[in-house]
């Protein structure tokens, strides 16, 4: 199961820094033997030893990770675990949105989420629809409602986030 994707090194330990893809603590995970997609010919026999809170979140440290270059082969990869691993009963999948359809409480309709994009910060969804490409930043003063079993998101759009406003 996907637990992680790796963003970028931390440190000269070979720490990496992570974007978690479940609410699951990393802390539940500890001892637990994890792979890297695609396979990182350097990295086999991964085990998640420690994890930490870092200034863009968490920081895991990996058993047989214990360079900067190690940790920078995994840049870019997808973190598993095994379904045994897991706490019995969890079974949080990440949320996918896109083919949402989004309106704006001014506007009406934005279109159709057709892509995420994994910023440090937070999450942007690019939508499509009849005002051409609209970024909407995942964040609380944006997002207003989101209404998974109708697969619609209503959005505030901040001042700034349409052209020609």
């Amino acid at each position: 199961m996907p637990v992680a994707r790796v963003v970028k090194t931390h440190g000269l330990q070979g720490e990496v820094a992570v974007k978690p893809l479940t609410g699951l603590p990393f802390a539940l995970l500890i001892g637990s033997e994890l792979w890297a997609v695609p396979p990182v010919a350097e990295a086999t026999g991964l085990r998640l030893t420690g994890v930490r809170e870092g200034p863009k979140g968490p920081l895991l440290s990996i058993k047989g990770i214990a360079t900067m270059a190690e940790a920078s082969a995994l840049a870019g990869s997808t973190l598993l675990v095994r379904a045994s691993a897991l706490p019995q009963g969890w079974d949080d999948e990440e949320f996918d949105p896109v083919g949402f359809s989004v309106t704006d409480t001014f506007r009406g309709s934005l279109g159709t989420i057709v892509d995420v994009i994994h910023t440090g910060a937070n999450d942007v969804w690019d939508v499509d629809g009849p005002l051409g490409q609209v970024l909407v930043p995942v964040i609380d003063d944006v997002v207003v409602i989101v209404d998974e079993s109708a697969r619609e998101i209503t959005v505030t759009l901040l001042p700034g986030l349409l052209d020609g406003e």
